[in-house]
Protein backbone atom coordinates (compact mmCIF):
# COMPACT_ATOMS: atom_id res chain seq x y z
CA UNK A 1 0.00 0.00 0.00
CA UNK A 2 3.13 2.50 0.62
CA UNK A 3 4.89 1.72 -2.40
CA UNK A 4 1.63 2.33 -4.48
CA UNK A 5 0.88 5.59 -2.91
CA UNK A 6 4.26 6.42 -3.60
CA UNK A 7 3.92 5.57 -7.14
CA UNK A 8 0.55 7.77 -7.67
CA UNK A 9 2.64 11.13 -5.80
CA UNK A 10 5.59 10.37 -8.66
CA UNK A 11 3.15 9.94 -11.35
CA UNK A 12 0.72 12.85 -9.76
CA UNK A 13 3.83 15.53 -9.73
CA UNK A 14 5.68 14.83 -12.67
CA UNK A 15 2.23 15.21 -14.37
CA UNK A 16 1.68 19.02 -12.53
CA UNK A 17 5.58 19.58 -13.80
CA UNK A 18 4.30 19.09 -17.50
CA UNK A 19 1.49 20.13 -17.98
CA UNK A 20 2.99 23.67 -16.17
CA UNK A 21 6.34 23.63 -18.71
CA UNK A 22 3.97 22.56 -22.10
CA UNK A 23 1.42 25.55 -21.07
CA UNK A 24 3.56 28.12 -19.91
CA UNK A 25 1.78 28.97 -17.06
CA UNK A 26 5.09 29.72 -14.54
CA UNK A 27 6.87 32.75 -16.16
CA UNK A 28 10.26 30.42 -16.01
CA UNK A 29 8.73 26.63 -15.97
CA UNK A 30 12.66 25.37 -16.00
CA UNK A 31 13.25 26.37 -12.78
CA UNK A 32 11.19 23.32 -11.63
CA UNK A 33 13.71 20.81 -12.94
CA UNK A 34 15.94 20.38 -10.03
CA UNK A 35 12.56 18.68 -8.47
CA UNK A 36 13.28 15.76 -10.34
CA UNK A 37 16.13 15.12 -7.78
CA UNK A 38 13.58 14.19 -5.50
CA UNK A 39 12.13 10.83 -7.50
CA UNK A 40 15.06 8.86 -7.38
CA UNK A 41 14.90 9.88 -3.66
CA UNK A 42 11.57 8.70 -2.71
CA UNK A 43 11.87 5.62 -4.93
CA UNK A 44 14.87 4.59 -2.62
CA UNK A 45 12.89 4.65 0.66
CA UNK A 46 11.97 1.30 2.30
CA UNK A 47 13.05 -0.41 -1.77
CA UNK A 48 14.53 -3.81 -1.12
CA UNK A 49 17.26 -3.73 -4.15
CA UNK A 50 18.62 -1.30 -6.70
CA UNK A 51 15.94 -1.66 -9.32
CA UNK A 52 13.56 0.49 -8.20
CA UNK A 53 15.42 3.94 -7.45
CA UNK A 54 17.42 2.83 -10.38
CA UNK A 55 13.89 2.51 -12.82
CA UNK A 56 12.65 6.00 -11.24
CA UNK A 57 16.31 7.75 -11.50
CA UNK A 58 16.48 6.54 -15.38
CA UNK A 59 12.88 7.95 -15.90
CA UNK A 60 13.78 11.48 -14.08
CA UNK A 61 16.89 11.71 -16.20
CA UNK A 62 15.37 11.06 -19.14
CA UNK A 63 13.09 13.78 -18.54
CA UNK A 64 15.92 16.24 -17.52
CA UNK A 65 17.07 15.60 -21.28
CA UNK A 66 14.06 16.21 -22.70
CA UNK A 67 13.76 19.18 -21.05
CA UNK A 68 17.17 20.25 -21.93
CA UNK A 69 16.72 19.71 -25.33
CA UNK A 70 13.10 22.07 -25.53
CA UNK A 71 15.99 24.82 -24.58
CA UNK A 72 16.76 26.98 -27.48
CA UNK A 73 19.97 25.89 -28.88
CA UNK A 74 19.13 21.90 -27.81
CA UNK A 75 21.05 19.80 -25.72
CA UNK A 76 24.17 20.78 -27.47
CA UNK A 77 23.89 24.44 -26.15
CA UNK A 78 26.30 25.78 -23.80
CA UNK A 79 24.59 29.07 -22.62
CA UNK A 80 23.41 29.85 -19.20
CA UNK A 81 19.86 28.82 -19.94
CA UNK A 82 21.12 25.22 -20.40
CA UNK A 83 22.43 26.25 -16.53
CA UNK A 84 19.68 24.78 -14.65
CA UNK A 85 18.64 21.72 -16.32
CA UNK A 86 21.67 20.45 -16.60
CA UNK A 87 22.32 20.92 -13.04
CA UNK A 88 18.79 19.25 -12.50
CA UNK A 89 20.60 16.13 -14.89
CA UNK A 90 23.29 16.00 -12.63
CA UNK A 91 21.56 15.95 -9.15
CA UNK A 92 19.32 13.26 -10.40
CA UNK A 93 22.43 11.22 -11.62
CA UNK A 94 23.95 11.69 -8.20
CA UNK A 95 20.91 11.32 -6.37
CA UNK A 96 20.05 7.93 -7.81
CA UNK A 97 23.41 6.92 -6.85
CA UNK A 98 23.48 7.46 -3.17
CA UNK A 99 19.76 6.19 -3.21
CA UNK A 100 20.83 2.47 -4.97
CA UNK A 101 23.65 2.62 -2.25
CA UNK A 102 21.16 3.42 0.41
CA UNK A 103 18.80 0.58 -1.18
CA UNK A 104 21.23 -2.02 -0.69
CA UNK A 105 22.83 -1.00 2.94
CA UNK A 106 19.16 -0.76 4.44
CA UNK A 107 18.48 -4.65 2.45
CA UNK A 108 21.55 -6.18 4.00
CA UNK A 109 20.42 -4.51 7.24
CA UNK A 110 17.10 -5.80 6.62
CA UNK A 111 18.29 -9.22 6.12
CA UNK A 112 20.57 -9.46 9.30
CA UNK A 113 18.25 -8.32 11.49
CA UNK A 114 15.41 -10.53 9.85
CA UNK A 115 18.08 -13.58 10.65
CA UNK A 116 18.62 -12.53 14.27
CA UNK A 117 14.90 -12.77 14.44
CA UNK A 118 14.43 -15.98 13.05
CA UNK A 119 17.41 -17.29 15.12
CA UNK A 120 16.13 -15.93 18.55
CA UNK A 121 12.70 -17.13 17.05
CA UNK A 122 14.16 -20.63 16.95
CA UNK A 123 16.32 -20.48 20.15
CA UNK A 124 13.15 -19.77 21.73
CA UNK A 125 10.68 -22.34 20.22
CA UNK A 126 13.36 -25.37 20.84
CA UNK A 127 13.44 -24.49 24.46
CA UNK A 128 9.57 -24.72 24.27
CA UNK A 129 9.57 -27.54 22.28
CA UNK A 130 11.53 -29.77 24.60
CA UNK A 131 9.91 -28.55 27.77
CA UNK A 132 6.76 -29.86 26.13
CA UNK A 133 8.37 -32.52 25.09
CA UNK A 134 9.53 -33.17 28.71
CA UNK A 135 5.87 -32.56 29.82
CA UNK A 136 3.93 -34.61 27.69
CA UNK A 137 5.35 -38.01 28.67
CA UNK A 138 4.74 -40.86 26.24
CA UNK A 139 1.66 -42.88 27.68
CA UNK A 140 2.21 -46.58 27.90
CA UNK A 141 0.62 -48.84 25.07
CA UNK A 142 -1.75 -50.14 27.64
CA UNK A 143 -3.27 -49.27 31.14
CA UNK A 144 -4.84 -51.93 33.05
CA UNK A 145 -6.97 -53.49 30.12
CA UNK A 146 -7.30 -50.71 27.92
CA UNK A 147 -4.83 -50.32 24.89
CA UNK A 148 -4.08 -46.52 24.72
CA UNK A 149 -2.81 -44.44 21.63
CA UNK A 150 -1.67 -40.63 21.29
CA UNK A 151 -0.75 -38.57 18.31
CA UNK A 152 0.26 -34.93 19.00
CA UNK A 153 0.36 -32.46 15.79
CA UNK A 154 3.00 -29.76 16.16
CA UNK A 155 1.88 -26.12 14.95
CA UNK A 156 3.26 -24.62 11.43
CA UNK A 157 6.81 -23.59 12.15
CA UNK A 158 5.65 -19.82 12.45
CA UNK A 159 2.98 -20.93 14.96
CA UNK A 160 4.28 -20.57 18.66
CA UNK A 161 4.22 -23.55 20.79
CA UNK A 162 0.96 -24.36 22.22
CA UNK A 163 -0.31 -25.74 25.37
CA UNK A 164 -2.03 -28.84 25.05
CA UNK A 165 -1.88 -31.70 27.67
CA UNK A 166 -2.82 -35.00 28.19
CA UNK A 167 -2.23 -37.77 30.97
CA UNK A 168 -3.50 -41.19 32.11
CA UNK A 169 -3.49 -42.42 35.33
CA UNK A 170 -4.17 -45.71 37.28
CA UNK A 171 -5.70 -46.21 40.29
CA UNK A 172 -6.18 -48.55 42.93
CA UNK A 173 -9.74 -47.50 44.17
CA UNK A 174 -10.64 -45.04 41.74
CA UNK A 175 -9.94 -46.58 38.60
CA UNK A 176 -8.66 -45.61 35.15
CA UNK A 177 -8.17 -41.76 34.94
CA UNK A 178 -7.65 -39.39 32.02
CA UNK A 179 -7.21 -35.70 31.42
CA UNK A 180 -6.66 -33.86 28.02
CA UNK A 181 -6.88 -30.34 27.75
CA UNK A 182 -5.92 -26.57 26.39
CA UNK A 183 -4.14 -24.04 28.03
CA UNK A 184 -5.35 -20.14 27.03
CA UNK A 185 -2.37 -18.56 25.20
CA UNK A 186 0.86 -19.94 23.59
CA UNK A 187 4.65 -20.01 24.32
CA UNK A 188 6.82 -20.89 27.66
CA UNK A 189 4.09 -20.15 29.52
CA UNK A 190 1.18 -22.36 28.02
CA UNK A 191 3.67 -24.92 29.02
CA UNK A 192 4.42 -24.07 32.16
CA UNK A 193 0.72 -24.08 33.08
CA UNK A 194 0.03 -27.60 31.36
CA UNK A 195 3.08 -28.88 33.34
CA UNK A 196 1.38 -27.61 36.57
CA UNK A 197 -1.91 -28.95 35.90
CA UNK A 198 -0.44 -32.60 34.72
CA UNK A 199 1.54 -32.22 38.08
CA UNK A 200 -1.38 -32.25 40.18
CA UNK A 201 -3.91 -34.76 38.30
CA UNK A 202 -0.59 -36.83 38.84
CA UNK A 203 -1.04 -36.68 42.46
CA UNK A 204 -5.27 -35.85 42.82
CA UNK A 205 -6.22 -38.98 40.61
CA UNK A 206 -4.81 -41.31 43.43
CA UNK A 207 -6.21 -39.45 46.30
CA UNK A 208 -9.37 -37.88 45.09
CA UNK A 209 -12.73 -39.77 45.26
CA UNK A 210 -14.76 -37.47 42.63
CA UNK A 211 -13.81 -36.39 39.55
CA UNK A 212 -15.70 -33.31 40.59
CA UNK A 213 -13.44 -33.03 43.46
CA UNK A 214 -10.35 -33.44 40.77
CA UNK A 215 -11.60 -30.34 38.67
CA UNK A 216 -12.41 -28.13 41.65
CA UNK A 217 -8.49 -29.01 43.22
CA UNK A 218 -6.70 -28.19 39.97
CA UNK A 219 -8.97 -24.81 39.65
CA UNK A 220 -7.88 -23.87 43.19
CA UNK A 221 -4.66 -24.73 42.41
CA UNK A 222 -4.64 -22.30 39.37
CA UNK A 223 -6.63 -19.71 40.60
CA UNK A 224 -3.30 -19.72 43.80
CA UNK A 225 -0.31 -19.84 41.57
CA UNK A 226 -1.77 -17.41 38.41
CA UNK A 227 -3.69 -14.98 40.98
CA UNK A 228 -7.77 -14.98 40.29
CA UNK A 229 -9.16 -15.76 36.55
CA UNK A 230 -5.72 -14.86 34.93
CA UNK A 231 -4.92 -18.63 33.29
CA UNK A 232 -7.69 -20.83 32.49
CA UNK A 233 -7.70 -24.39 30.97
CA UNK A 234 -10.06 -26.47 29.21
CA UNK A 235 -10.52 -29.80 29.93
CA UNK A 236 -12.04 -33.50 29.82
CA UNK A 237 -12.04 -35.72 33.00
CA UNK A 238 -12.84 -39.44 31.63
CA UNK A 239 -13.06 -42.28 34.69
CA UNK A 240 -13.09 -45.64 33.93
CA UNK A 241 -14.10 -48.67 35.67
CA UNK A 242 -11.87 -51.58 34.18
CA UNK A 243 -14.20 -54.31 36.30
CA UNK A 244 -17.38 -53.49 34.91
CA UNK A 245 -17.17 -51.03 31.95
CA UNK A 246 -18.59 -47.92 33.21
CA UNK A 247 -17.08 -44.58 32.34
CA UNK A 248 -17.56 -41.37 33.36
CA UNK A 249 -16.49 -37.81 32.12
CA UNK A 250 -16.43 -34.49 33.34
CA UNK A 251 -16.57 -31.70 31.07
CA UNK A 252 -14.87 -28.25 32.00
CA UNK A 253 -15.32 -26.31 28.43
CA UNK A 254 -13.74 -28.60 26.26
CA UNK A 255 -14.57 -30.37 22.88
CA UNK A 256 -16.82 -33.22 23.84
CA UNK A 257 -15.39 -36.60 23.11
CA UNK A 258 -16.18 -39.35 20.53
CA UNK A 259 -17.17 -42.86 21.28
CA UNK A 260 -16.67 -45.36 18.50
CA UNK A 261 -18.78 -48.75 18.73
CA UNK A 262 -19.13 -51.56 16.21
CA UNK A 263 -22.89 -51.43 17.34
CA UNK A 264 -23.80 -48.09 17.70
CA UNK A 265 -21.32 -46.46 15.56
CA UNK A 266 -20.36 -42.84 16.34
CA UNK A 267 -21.71 -40.99 19.21
CA UNK A 268 -20.73 -37.40 20.11
CA UNK A 269 -20.84 -37.78 24.20
CA UNK A 270 -22.38 -34.30 24.82
CA UNK A 271 -23.12 -33.53 28.62
CA UNK A 272 -25.76 -31.27 29.52
CA UNK A 273 -24.21 -28.29 30.40
CA UNK A 274 -20.42 -27.52 30.70
CA UNK A 275 -19.31 -26.30 33.65
CA UNK A 276 -16.48 -23.54 33.25
CA UNK A 277 -13.11 -24.12 32.31
CA UNK A 278 -10.49 -24.49 35.10
CA UNK A 279 -9.14 -21.67 36.47
CA UNK A 280 -13.10 -19.86 35.95
CA UNK A 281 -14.46 -22.67 37.69
CA UNK A 282 -16.15 -21.19 40.39
CA UNK A 283 -17.94 -18.22 38.16
CA UNK A 284 -20.43 -21.17 37.27
CA UNK A 285 -21.19 -24.65 38.56
CA UNK A 286 -20.76 -28.12 37.41
CA UNK A 287 -23.99 -29.40 37.58
CA UNK A 288 -25.02 -30.63 34.16
CA UNK A 289 -21.56 -30.96 33.60
CA UNK A 290 -20.98 -35.23 34.58
CA UNK A 291 -22.34 -38.21 32.38
CA UNK A 292 -21.86 -41.89 33.00
CA UNK A 293 -22.00 -44.37 30.01
CA UNK A 294 -21.20 -47.88 28.85
CA UNK A 295 -17.76 -48.50 27.87
CA UNK A 296 -18.72 -51.94 26.31
CA UNK A 297 -16.08 -54.56 25.31
CA UNK A 298 -13.91 -53.16 21.57
CA UNK A 299 -15.34 -49.62 22.43
CA UNK A 300 -13.11 -46.76 21.67
CA UNK A 301 -13.04 -43.21 23.15
CA UNK A 302 -11.36 -40.34 21.32
CA UNK A 303 -10.75 -37.39 23.61
CA UNK A 304 -8.81 -34.40 21.50
CA UNK A 305 -8.13 -30.24 21.87
CA UNK A 306 -9.30 -28.12 19.77
CA UNK A 307 -6.77 -28.18 17.52
CA UNK A 308 -8.23 -31.12 15.54
CA UNK A 309 -11.61 -29.50 14.94
CA UNK A 310 -10.67 -25.77 14.42
CA UNK A 311 -7.95 -27.22 11.47
CA UNK A 312 -9.13 -25.51 8.26
CA UNK A 313 -7.91 -26.66 4.43
CA UNK A 314 -7.66 -23.94 1.84
CA UNK A 315 -11.27 -23.05 1.67
CA UNK A 316 -11.23 -22.52 4.98
CA UNK A 317 -13.74 -25.32 5.89
CA UNK A 318 -13.54 -27.02 9.32
CA UNK A 319 -12.42 -30.45 9.83
CA UNK A 320 -15.36 -32.74 10.65
CA UNK A 321 -14.16 -34.66 12.70
CA UNK A 322 -17.55 -36.86 13.58
CA UNK A 323 -18.05 -37.06 10.11
CA UNK A 324 -14.56 -38.77 9.05
CA UNK A 325 -14.77 -41.24 12.60
CA UNK A 326 -17.97 -42.53 11.19
CA UNK A 327 -15.87 -42.93 7.69
CA UNK A 328 -12.78 -44.32 8.85
CA UNK A 329 -13.43 -46.53 11.61
CA UNK A 330 -14.62 -49.53 9.78
CA UNK A 331 -11.43 -49.58 8.31
CA UNK A 332 -9.54 -49.87 11.97
CA UNK A 333 -12.15 -52.72 12.25
CA UNK A 334 -10.34 -56.40 12.49
CA UNK A 335 -11.88 -58.33 8.88
CA UNK A 336 -14.79 -60.79 9.68
CA UNK A 337 -13.81 -63.99 11.53
CA UNK A 338 -15.31 -67.00 13.58
CA UNK A 339 -13.15 -66.51 16.07
CA UNK A 340 -12.39 -63.42 18.92
CA UNK A 341 -8.96 -64.23 18.95
CA UNK A 342 -8.25 -64.58 15.85
CA UNK A 343 -9.76 -60.74 15.61
CA UNK A 344 -7.38 -59.99 18.00
CA UNK A 345 -4.59 -61.25 16.36
CA UNK A 346 -5.26 -59.47 13.65
CA UNK A 347 -5.19 -55.94 15.86
CA UNK A 348 -2.15 -56.90 17.97
CA UNK A 349 0.20 -57.80 14.66
CA UNK A 350 -0.90 -54.78 12.82
CA UNK A 351 -2.15 -55.90 9.58
CA UNK A 352 -5.61 -53.44 10.52
CA UNK A 353 -4.46 -49.64 10.87
CA UNK A 354 -5.17 -48.21 13.89
CA UNK A 355 -8.02 -45.58 13.73
CA UNK A 356 -5.63 -42.79 15.15
CA UNK A 357 -3.60 -43.18 12.52
CA UNK A 358 -6.08 -43.01 10.18
CA UNK A 359 -7.42 -40.03 11.73
CA UNK A 360 -3.65 -38.45 11.58
CA UNK A 361 -3.43 -39.08 8.23
CA UNK A 362 -6.92 -37.72 6.66
CA UNK A 363 -6.56 -34.59 9.06
CA UNK A 364 -3.07 -33.71 7.40
CA UNK A 365 -4.88 -34.32 4.10
CA UNK A 366 -7.50 -31.85 4.89
CA UNK A 367 -5.36 -29.42 6.53
CA UNK A 368 -2.26 -29.94 3.00
CA UNK A 369 0.26 -28.53 5.34
CA UNK A 370 1.38 -28.52 9.14
CA UNK A 371 -2.08 -27.20 11.09
CA UNK A 372 -1.46 -23.62 12.42
CA UNK A 373 -2.36 -25.17 16.23
CA UNK A 374 -1.41 -27.84 18.04
CA UNK A 375 -3.29 -30.56 17.88
CA UNK A 376 -3.43 -33.61 20.14
CA UNK A 377 -5.95 -37.26 20.20
CA UNK A 378 -6.04 -39.33 23.02
CA UNK A 379 -7.09 -42.97 21.71
CA UNK A 380 -8.81 -45.07 24.68
CA UNK A 381 -9.67 -48.86 23.67
CA UNK A 382 -11.87 -51.07 25.81
CA UNK A 383 -10.82 -54.91 25.87
CA UNK A 384 -12.24 -57.80 24.51
CA UNK A 385 -14.49 -58.65 28.12
CA UNK A 386 -14.79 -56.66 30.73
CA UNK A 387 -14.10 -59.03 34.24
CA UNK A 388 -17.35 -58.52 35.42
CA UNK A 389 -19.29 -56.77 32.89
CA UNK A 390 -22.57 -54.73 33.20
CA UNK A 391 -25.93 -56.09 31.10
CA UNK A 392 -24.87 -54.86 27.78
CA UNK A 393 -27.07 -51.82 26.82
CA UNK A 394 -27.39 -48.75 24.05
CA UNK A 395 -24.71 -45.99 24.57
CA UNK A 396 -26.94 -44.00 27.17
CA UNK A 397 -26.47 -42.18 30.93
CA UNK A 398 -27.02 -45.45 33.53
CA UNK A 399 -29.65 -43.90 35.77
CA UNK A 400 -28.84 -43.81 39.50
CA UNK A 401 -30.37 -46.60 41.69
CA UNK A 402 -33.54 -45.52 43.16
CA UNK A 403 -33.81 -42.71 41.29
CA UNK A 404 -37.12 -42.31 38.89
CA UNK A 405 -36.46 -39.71 37.09
CA UNK A 406 -33.12 -41.16 35.39
CA UNK A 407 -30.50 -38.87 36.75
CA UNK A 408 -26.96 -39.66 35.62
CA UNK A 409 -24.80 -41.75 37.95
CA UNK A 410 -21.78 -39.46 40.09
CA UNK A 411 -18.84 -40.75 40.65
Amino acid sequence: MRTRWLDLTIIAAAIATAAVCLTHVWTAPLELAPLLAVVPALAGIGAAGIRRPLAYGAAALITGVVIDALVKGGITGTDSAHALPLAAIGSVAVVTAVSMRGSVVGARRKDTQQVQQDQQFADVTSVAEAAQRAVLRQLPETVGPLTIGVVYLAAAAEARVGGDLYEVAATAEHGIRLIIGDVRGKGLGAVEVAADIIGRFRELAHSVHTLDEVAYRLDAGLSRRWGQHEEFVTALLVQIDPNIGKLTILNCGHPPPILISIEDGVTVLEVRAPAPPLGLLTLGNDSGAKETYNFRPNDQLLLYTDGVTEARDASQVFYPLDERIAVLAPQAQPKATKSARAAARQLANGSVPSLLDLVRDDLLRHVGSPPHDDAAMLLVRAPAAWPNPVRARPHRKQPELGSADGASVTA
